[in-house]
């Protein structure tokens, strides 16, 4: 165990190298900038794009306890660090839980194989969101009951209780399923553990969509959910059973037929020895609903909603194997580690070579352009650079935003989209007098807004 916690060591600081490669070529998009600022700005978790608290979008209390680390960083810096770390720490918490079932070298092996499974890599170095955390807060939970320690069992469920409302859906589920396995192994604790999971989970989704989400004026994600048959995700499931053909015509598609392929397919489709894939089933049931297809994108946060399940499922499997023959077990765990290789090298869902380079050619204009713009004031700038500068700039934001003071942007910047939309915006903007430039470094040019005047909003 002590050789793979070494392993985890080496994956850690090669994902830290990206953190700190990707914070110094600021390539970062906006969700992390987002977090950073939600987090930064304390318990009410307020951010300029989402136009108020982020429990307008997720039941994220949990993130509250990384606010001393965003205060502290000025950026995202060190909760994508978190995020590294509790990737890293998958493996060897996952090799523990199954450290009694499949031996020390066997337990082992299917560590490895977890240091290399693409989806879960892919989030270390992807932008931080919530669900990055879930992975090893989910093993943490199964390894505690398992060893009966019911104290980090408490803790692990009710920090995972508080990443996320879907989270809570699979919880909900998934304590069902540990009540009904201690009846049947007469582990009356573990019945009890798993009813107290439901009841906690539940009573969270009770207060969310209950009295939260009515306050603030709805769910926002609930668009992911928006189908001609069915308008929200409740709707979408009775739709499973009013509309099953609609439904099927939605999740048969060769984008989600590929995504299922390549979380199973590292896994050399262990999962699917065993009948504990299922508790994958309603993380990928979530993903593979949504109408966009950012959602089932591997290498996106998304996948986080089943890669722990997915990775347990597999290790069932090869517990399966291992009664069956040592041998057999081991060339599985082999298999599926070459496979992990060969993803990482042909399919690589972290597109290092796209994500590990500067977002623009000259940073240290950027760098000079923000010191025109007021700390205090409403600005508006490229998704990357907003990443880096929305704790710094509290009303930082990004595109053309209504009545923002400041605009930060550069002429030449290389994104076609920002080219063909943002740009001309701007540019008729000063056009029509609303706005005027007040500094420019090389082709990076401060816009500030005719009728503001220096402070907050100008």
């Amino acid at each position: 165990m002590k050789r793979l916690v070494v392993w985890a060591a080496v994956e850690f600081v090669l994902l830290a190298i990206c953190v700190v490669a990707r914070t110094a070529f600021w390539s970062y998009g906006a969700d992390t900038g987002t977090f950073a600022q939600l987090i930064a700005s304390g318990p009410g978790m307020r951010d300029v794009l989402e136009a108020g608290t982020h429990f307008r979008f997720h039941w994220s209390p949990t993130l509250i306890l990384l606010w001393p680390l965003a205060a502290l960083a000025r950026n995202g810096f060190l909760i994508q660090l978190v995020q590294a770390a509790a990737v890293a720490a998958t493996a060897p918490l996952l090799a523990a839980l199954f450290r009694p079932y499949l031996g020390e070298t066997l337990s082992l092996r299917f560590g490895a194989v977890a240091l290399l499974y693409p989806p879960l890599v892919a989030l270390g170095f992807d932008e931080f969101h919530e669900l990055g955390l879930f992975a090893p807060l989910a093993i943490g939970m199964l390894l505690a009951a398992d060893r009966g320690n019911w104290r980090w069992y408490a803790v692990c469920t009710l920090l995972a209780i508080g990443l996320r409302e879907d989270i809570c859906i699979e919880l909900a589920l998934l304590g069902i399923a540990l009540s009904i396995a201690g009846v049947r192994l007469h582990r009356r604790q573990l019945a009890v553990a798993g009813g107290a999971t439901t009841l906690a989970a539940a009573s969270a989704l009770a207060l969310y969509f209950g009295a939260v989400v009515p306050s603030l004026g709805g769910w926002n994600p609930s668009h992911f959910y928006e189908y001609s048959f069915a308008n929200g995700p409740v709707a979408v499931i009775f739709a499973v059973f009013t509309h099953p053909f609609d439904v099927a015509r939605v999740v048969f598609q060769r984008g989600k037929f590929t995504y299922v392929l390549e979380a199973l397919a590292p896994l050399a489709f262990l999962p699917l020895l065993t009948r504990w894939w299922l508790i994958a089933l309603p993380g990928f049931a979530m993903v593979l609903l949504a109408n966009d297809a950012y959602v089932w994108r591997m290498g996106d946060h998304y996948a986080a909603l089943w890669i722990p399940w997915l990775l347990v499922a597999a290790g069932c499997a090869l517990v399966i194997l291992r009664k069956r023959s040592e041998t057999i077990a081991r060339t599985w765990t082999g298999v599926a580690a070459a496979l992990s290789v060969v993803v990482l090298i042909a399919f690589d869902p972290m597109h290092p070579l796209h994500y590990l380079r500067p977002s623009y050619h000259d940073l240290a204009d950027v760098r000079r352009a923000f010191s025109c713009v007021p700390h205090d004031a409403v600005v508006a700038t490229q998704d990357e650079w907003y990443a880096q500068e929305s704790v710094a700039f509290p009303h930082a934001t990004t595109a053309t935003t209504p009545g923002a003071a400041y605009l930060v942007y550069a002429l030449d910047y290389p994104n076609a989209a920002f080219r063909a939309t943002v740009l001309p915006a701007v540019k008729a903007a000063v056009r029509r007098g609303e706005y005027r430039p007040v500094c420019r470094y090389g082709d990076v040019v401060v816009y500030r807004r005719r009728e503001s005047r220096p402070g907050k909003g100008g």
